[in-house]
């Protein structure tokens, strides 16, 4: 067997090998503890410019759903308030009646009462507010669905004011908040319960269509985050088989090179001490 005392080509190659094997051990280390295969712009520059770009655009498609679900809120809230609503004019229609047909003062002084009681409660629901927001205004709201602002879906414009003789814009001589059971017109209060019915279904298609947008955006932002999963983040089962294998590939150049050492030792030994047995 000879030995060589210049250039050992395979101990050379073994410590190019180990530096690659550690390299690539501690990249699956950092996979597998950040979660991410891009880590910086080194491991894939295009891939790291694509991830970053389509997060973003999971986030602001995230935040537009949840303006969208905010605004469905509102108009449920909206529903509910003109159910309720529809529910007292229908109490007051029925006080109404009552109170003309009877002929007890002692009755008629207790309808009078629970209908000017249920008109106060109707003026309390006009005036309604979600999260600091007037329920009922005429204006029209819009709730965006693109980041540009050019998709929106129109809800609100429901004005239900009791106190400038226009509930419903209704154009009454009588005013709904000052009319009482005694001289009350009966066709007012028809009149808006027809307007109030037909609100809840103006409301009604408003939640509807907020809703169908609301679930195309998280559809949308969960598409997206998929996209971005594919390509930023790690297989946590794929990296932790390429650490043991590169674990033991390490452990085995490192074994390697000791033994070279060794060899390496027995050629000094042989030289300096040629008559050692």
């Amino acid at each position: 067997m000879a030995f060589s005392i210049g250039a050992n080509y395979g101990v050379l190659k073994s410590l190019n090998n180990l530096r690659t094997t550690e390299s690539k051990m501690n990249q699956a280390m950092l996979r597998i503890s950040s979660g991410l295969r891009i880590n910086s712009a080194a491991d894939d520059a295009g891939g790291l410019a694509l991830g970053m770009k389509l997060s973003n655009q999971a986030t602001i498609t995230s935040n537009l759903q949840l303006s969208v679900a905010n605004a469905e809120s509102f108009v449920d809230t909206q529903s509910t308030a003109l159910q309720t609503a529809s529910d007292v004019v229908s109490e007051m229609q029925t006080l109404k009646v009552n109170f003309d047909s009877s002929t007890d003062n002692a009755v008629k002084a207790l309808y009078e009462s629970e209908f000017d009681d249920l008109k106060t409660q109707l003026g309390t629901i006009a005036v309604e507010k979600f999260n600091g927001e007037a329920l009922f205004s005429a204006a029209t709201k819009q709730a965006s669905t693109t980041a540009d602002g050019n998709g929106v879906v129109n809800f609100g414009g429901i004005d239900l004011n009791v106190s400038t003789g226009n509930f419903y814009a209704l154009t009454q001589v009588e005013d709904l908040a000052d009319i009482s059971i005694g001289n009350g017109n009966n066709t007012i209060m028809d009149d808006a319960f027809d307007e109030i019915t037909g609100h809840i279904g103006q409301a009604a298609g408003d939640s509807s269509a907020l809703g169908f947008a609301s679930s195309y955006l998280e559809t949308k932002a969960t598409n997206l985050e998929a996209a971005r999963s594919r390509i930023m983040d790690a297989d946590i089962v794929e990296e932790t088989t390429n650490l043991s294998k590169y674990t033991i590939q390490y452990e085995a150049t490192v074994a390697a090179l000791t033994q070279a050492n060794s060899t390496q030792q027995t050629v000094m030994e042989l030289l300096l001490f040629p008559n050692k047995s």
